[in-house]
């Protein structure tokens, strides 16, 4: 979210000298160039270490550039220097909210409105905070309060129509998500979501044509265009693209956790029930890959039995989000078939939790997985299940976005890369719509003797 920054106001421990400079910084900042804007305002603070804007302002850039732990260090101490001040408030609540910290972030939220009680931004993010906890009820309550403040305020708009989403009330979803595309046209995400909520709401059709219209205006956009894709099935990729990935999960991450915990989320916990299978309670010190981790839910469970568990994930807000939980000893930023590729017989251990639904084929990432495993090492993911009618090629595309795979195709893919004993169990891996998504718990081994061609 673009943040507006300010003119600052005077600060007793601001040298008149450094107003220009300070002026310059900001400009830079509003017109897109953090990293220039960043160096500025630490060389104010090289000549004024106490400048409350400086401070301030060099906390958001550094959220900005995905350095919560700065960022949080540069707003506390704005703020012990400012304890007033309503905007490094909430500009600390959003690096909280980044971090995962709700409870803290509710309050720098709520610090932040009894300060400026009309502040229709901090408003507005203390309903995100409530829609991730889960209290959608005050959440949608506290956006309509938004509006009220500012009927123009777009983000309300949209986060009111993702919570009333969330609540089922459909109609009331899309016609705050219209409202939003209403006041704010040329915006992506207008049309991100109100696609998203009209499949929700089993109107697959009116999704098809505003992701047509995203696609139209926003040629480039990658999300525009994979979606089309999927509604349409025409010009179908072989697996979602690189740059769709990172677009979308770089735009979920703040709200992963929540969002799967109200669905009911089971991958990590089949993924380990899988490795307690095949692995046994004994095994302490494997090497591990949890390919495409996410936000590194699987991370706790896999922990006990690695010597050494690596995290790769193609979302850098992912993958900075899977640091805070201090369990895996590297996080990797690369695409899941390439560093496979790099990494010939390095892992006992390779699970991958709800990450091959963005891939259709599997052929390459199974032969990958194969070749990066070592003599017996295991192979243990997830994928949503298709019915052999429908997906004659062993796999589709479906609306949502996702791939899902039939298990004679699993089967036969497992066994094609050299797997053997593989496993495709039926299972469910979360809810979607109040109704549970089927999918599959597929597991092999390599044999205990490993002879690849050079």
């Amino acid at each position: 979210m673009k943040r507006r920054l300010k003119k600052p106001g005077p600060s007793p421990r601001l040298r008149p000298a450094s107003g220009e400079d300070l002026a310059l910084a900001m400009r830079n900042h509003r017109e897109g160039k953090v990293d220039e804007a960043a160096r500025s305002y630490r060389r104010i603070l090289a000549d004024a270490p106490e400048q409350v804007d400086a401070l301030h302002f060099l906390g958001v850039a550094e959220h900005q550039l995905g350095n919560s732990k700065s960022a949080l260090e540069y707003l506390e101490r704005a703020l012990q220097l400012a304890p007033d001040h309503p905007d490094a408030h909430n500009n600390r609540g959003n690096v909280l909210k980044q971090l995962g910290r709700l409870d803290e972030a509710e309050a720098a939220y709520r610090r932040a409105l009894a300060l400026r009680p009309r502040n229709a931004s901090a408003l507005n993010n203390l309903g995100t905070v409530l829609r991730q906890r889960g209290d959608l009820e005050n959440a949608a309550a506290t956006f309509r309060q938004v509006i009220a403040l500012k009927p123009d305020h777009a983000p309300a708009w949209q986060n009111l129509g993702n919570t009333l989403g969330e609540l089922h009330r459909f109609d009331e979803a899309l016609d705050a998500h219209r409202e939003a595309m209403r006041l704010a046209p040329q915006s992506a995400d207008s049309y991100r979501h109100l696609g998203a909520m009209l499949y929700a709401a089993g109107r697959i059709h009116e999704a098809t044509g505003i992701y047509q219209q995203w696609l139209a205006l926003f040629p480039d956009d990658p999300r525009a265009r994979h979606f089309v894709a999927s509604c349409t099935g025409e010009a179908v990729p072989g697996r979602a693209s690189d740059d769709y990935v990172r677009a979308e999960f770089d735009g979920f991450a703040p709200t992963f956790d929540e969002s799967l915990a109200r669905l009911e989320y089971r991958a990590p916990e089949l993924v380990a029930s899988e490795v307690a299978r095949l692995c046994g309670s004994a095994a302490t010190s494997l090497a591990v890959l949890d390919a495409g981790c996410g936000t590194g839910l699987c991370g706790p469970r896999l922990r006990p039995l690695a010597g050494n568990l690596t995290g790769v994930d193609l979302s850098p807000a992912m993958i900075e989000l899977a640091r805070q939980r201090s369990v895996y000893d590297a996080l990797v930023v690369e695409e899941l078939t390439a560093y496979l590729h790099a990494h010939a017989a390095s892992w006992d251990l390779i699970v991958s939790a709800d990450t091959l639904v963005y891939f259709g084929d599997l052929r390459e990432v199974a032969r990958a997985a194969a070749r990066a495993l070592r003599p017996a090492g295991a192979l243990v993911f997830t994928v949503e299940a298709a019915a052999p009618e429908q997906a004659p090629a062993g796999y589709r595309i479906n609306p949502h976005g996702r791939y899902s795979h039939t298990r004679d195709y699993l089967l036969r893919i497992l066994d094609e890369a050299g797997f053997v004993g593989a496993a495709a169990a039926s299972t469910t891996l979360r809810k979607e719509a109040s109704a549970w998504v089927d999918g599959y718990l597929v597991s092999g081994r390599m044999p205990a003797t490993l002879r690849w061609e050079p």
